[in-house]
């Protein structure tokens, strides 16, 4: 698996990964070395670990058809969860087995807890190629809690949550997050450009949440900053 990631998930901060049902986004990550191991640092817990080559190493997101991966489990074919204690190492030995991910089939959409929207310019046409991500704050900083899949022709966008709860959303077309580049789409929900936010309740989606993405320019007198 030289050249793959290592994807950590916090149990403390959600159910384990399941991106057939909705995106998690991990805690920590770090990448495997050329001799097939890694070393990374984290606050004291338990995490879900999820180790995944991807075939085309520019690409981030959701596992592909067919990238091999190994998401560990259990006997009974449940999340494995790994426990780090502080001031201590956990080796979780030698991983020898990695299969091609093949997506499942999706699950019934009833009681589906999340937002659903469509992303539009300021012209008020569809945007393809945008991702929603959910923040639990209104600064929007760090690590969003979901993300959506990518929205198609039709600018609509499904983000499933997993949990209820207040969320902010952000829009934008990098899955990874960093440094907005120019001319990248970007927008927030919220008149103005300013974050309001989405209540959701358990088992139920916010239907028309639209969010208005626009080009970020940082042309001398054209400057946009966007949350």
């Amino acid at each position: 698996m030289a050249g793959g990631q290592v994807l950590l998930f916090n149990t403390a901060n959600g159910p384990p990964p399941a991106s057939h049902k909705y995106l998690r986004l991990p805690d920590q990550g770090t990448a495997i070395d050329q001799e097939g191991t890694f070393s990374v640092q984290l606050p004291a817990g338990r995490y879900y670990l999820v180790m995944r080559k991807r075939l085309d190493p520019t690409s981030a997101g959701p596992p592909r058809e067919g990238e091999p991966q190994y998401y560990a489990r259990d006997k009974n074919g449940n999340p494995k969860e790994y426990v780090v204690r502080a001031g201590r190492t956990t080796n979780i030995g030698t991983i020898t087995t990695a299969t091609p991910y093949r997506k499942p089939k999706p699950a019934a959409a009833d009681g589906t807890t999340g937002v659903e929207g469509t992303v539009t310019d300021k012209q008020g046409q569809p945007v393809a190629g945008i991702r929603v991500f959910a923040y639990e704050s209104a600064e929007m900083k760090g690590m969003p809690r979901n993300a959506s899949g990518e929205t198609g022709a039709d600018g609509k966008y499904v983000l499933v949550l997993t949990r209820k709860g207040t969320y902010y959303l952000k829009a934008r077309i990098h899955y990874g997050g960093g440094k907005p580049e120019e001319g990248e789409f970007m927008g927030v929900y919220g008149a103005s450009g300013k974050p309001d936010s989405v209540a959701v309740e358990q088992g139920k989606m916010s239907r028309g949440v639209d969010i208005q993405v626009e080009r970020l320019s940082r042309q001398p007198g054209q400057q946009r900053v966007v949350p």
